[in-house]
C-alpha cells in the first residue's frame, strides 16, 4: 500500500496517490482556508490491509500534500477511547509498509486522532522540497546494493 521508498500510496482499486502530485480522482469537497489547500474526498478504497476511507489534501497547484486512511471494519467498537483498536491497526501499517520508520526524504507517517469523531487517521504528509531520484536507474542501484562506486576504490 505505501511505498517506503517513494512514499506513493497504491490500492487495489487502481488508485495510485504519488507526492506532490495532482490528484486524478475523487471528488472536491471543501477549500481549506489554510494556504488556499482544497480537501478531496477518494472513498472506500481496497488494499492488502483491508478496506480504509481514503482523503486527500492538495495544495493550490492541486498537487497533494497530505493523504489521511482510516481503516474500516465492523469490528471497531464506537465507543472506544480514542478509537485505540484502529489506531493498533494503523500503527502495523506503519511497522508492516514503513519498517516502523516514520521520517523519509519525501515526508513522514503518523497516526493522528480526530477527536470530534473519536476516529484514528493514519496520515502520510509529504515534503515539498522531496527530490527522490525515481528515474536514476544506476543510483537507485548503486543505494540499493550499496556498491562501492569507482571514486570509493581507490
Amino acid at each position: 500500500m505505501i511505498n517506503r521508498v517513494t512514499g506513493e500510496i497504491a490500492f487495489q482499486s487502481g488508485l495510485n496517490i504519488a507526492p506532490l502530485q495532482p490528484i486524478r480522482s475523487g471528488r472536491q469537497m471543501e477549500s481549506i482556508p489554510l494556504k488556499c489547500w482544497t480537501r478531496h474526498e477518494l472513498g472506500l478504497q481496497s488494499s492488502e490491509h483491508g478496506t480504509f476511507e481514503v482523503e486527500a489534501v492538495s495544495a493550490e497547484e492541486g498537487c497533494v500534500v497530505a493523504v489521511f486512511l482510516s481503516h474500516q471494519h465492523s469490528f471497531y467498537e464506537p465507543d472506544t477511547p480514542e478509537d485505540a483498536d484502529r489506531k493498533a491497526f494503523h500503527e502495523g501499517v506503519i511497522g508492516k509498509d514503513l519498517g516502523g520508520q516514520r521520517e523519509f526524504s519525501w515526508g513522514e507517517g503518523a497516526c493522528r486522532l480526530d477527536p470530534k469523531q473519536d476516529q484514528d487517521w493514519l496520515v502520510v504528509a509529504y515534503r515539498r522540497e522531496a527530490n527522490v531520484p525515481l528515474h536514476e536507474k544506476d543510483d537507485l542501484l548503486q543505494l540499493m546494493a550499496r556498491e562501492k562506486t569507482s571514486d570509493q576504490l581507490k
